[in-house]
């Protein structure tokens, strides 16, 4: 299809808007009405954590010094409000209203990664760290992890996101490309074999899975770590179902998705048409996404119910990132765009 819009405009706009959404003291004013400007309640520090993430994200590629100002503080608060300690001086973990979700310390763990790479600031290495360590010790039987326990009583949650897993595994790979350390690597792959069998999400349409399936094959080339991201791939294609939700934030995680697998090396003939269908069903997805989009640089939610007009980081967040990394992919601009010598405040 010819594709009509400028998708690094579109996420450098959306960026730049949560920029704006950032507060003094770090904390991002996190949802509100378009129409009318009203705050609404709620605050969640995984979008938090993943919202950093998608800013930096776009700050490699456009370098944009109001990125970072907004990024330095929104890691602040996180560490200022969130960073406990469970049981242990070594137990770091993030906590939100007495409650240490996996995801929540997946997320910090990758964006705090992520903000060392700016400033090679080892403590920011050091804590994310002890968050990929407390999250691997959460480890359980065929590759899950305890999801949610209560950071006072240590009672597990019978609680369970279909993400979290991936979100994991996306942290922890990430920090083995900083540390070397292999027994990360070790652990990853050992939860990703048993993963595979279960053909872990697929009926999800997982994008965090996608993401983290592509980083592995970088260090493993056995072939199931393809054969997994393919399924969850191809489900995404012919099951395209939440273009009908009319939602923007479920068409942009797919988008991301299938991006992330595009960025897989593909091998034979066959896995190419896949990855030929992959970026048609992309492109469709962002001529879908951008009627959710605000001249502000925000997303809707969309939905056509009482919350359509909502407006969330979360929304803008996986909107960028799949315009940045559709952007990317049309440019052949590298996807490792973070580079540790990069200063904070380039001249």
């Amino acid at each position: 299809m010819t594709v009509s819009f400028d998708a690094l405009s579109v996420a450098q706009s959306g960026a730049l808007r949560l920029a704006a959404l950032t507060r003094k003291d770090g904390r991002f004013r996190y949802r509100y009405d378009s129409e009318s400007d009203k705050d609404q309640t709620g605050y969640n520090v995984l979008r938090h954590a993943g919202t950093i993430w998608a800013m930096l994200d776009v700050f490699g590629t456009t370098r944009d010094p109001l990125l970072l100002s907004a990024v330095e503080r929104a890691t602040a608060f996180l560490l200022n409000d969130y960073l406990r300690f469970y049981r242990h001086v070594r137990g770091a973990c993030i906590c939100e209203e007495n409650k240490i979700k996996l995801g929540g310390n997946a997320l910090s763990a990758l964006a705090l990664l992520e903000v060392y790479k700016l400033t090679d600031d080892s403590f920011l290495l050091a804590v994310a760290e002890r968050l990929c360590h407390f999250m691997l010790d959460q480890r359980g039987e065929y590759g899950d992890f305890v999801h949610k326990r209560y950071y006072r009583s240590g009672k597990i949650s019978t609680f369970r996101s279909e993400y979290y897993v991936g979100e994991a595994l996306l942290a922890l790979i990430s920090c083995y490309e900083i540390t070397g350390d292999s027994k990360i690597l070790q652990q990853v792959r050992s939860v990703e074999i048993e993963l595979a069998k279960q053909d872990y999400g697929v009926k999800e349409h997982s994008h965090w899975m996608l993401y983290s399936l592509e980083k592995l094959q970088r260090h493993d080339n056995s072939p199931h770590i393809y054969d997994h991201a393919a399924k969850i791939a191809h489900e995404i294609i012919v099951d395209p179902k939440y273009i009908g939700w009319s939602r923007s934030t479920p068409t942009a995680c797919r988008s991301e998705g299938l991006l992330a697998f595009l960025r897989m090396d593909h091998g034979s003939a066959q896995n190419t048409e896949l990855a030929g269908a992959a970026r048609k069903r992309v492109e469709a997805n962002l001529v879908e996404q951008l009627q959710f989009s605000l001249e502000d640089g925000g997303f809707v939610r969309g939905g056509g119910d009482r919350r359509d007009r909502e407006v969330r980081i979360d929304y803008i967040q996986h909107n960028i990132s799949s315009f940045l990394h559709y952007a990317r992919l049309v440019s052949g601009e590298s996807q490792s765009v973070f580079e540790k010598d990069l200063a904070l405040n380039p001249d």
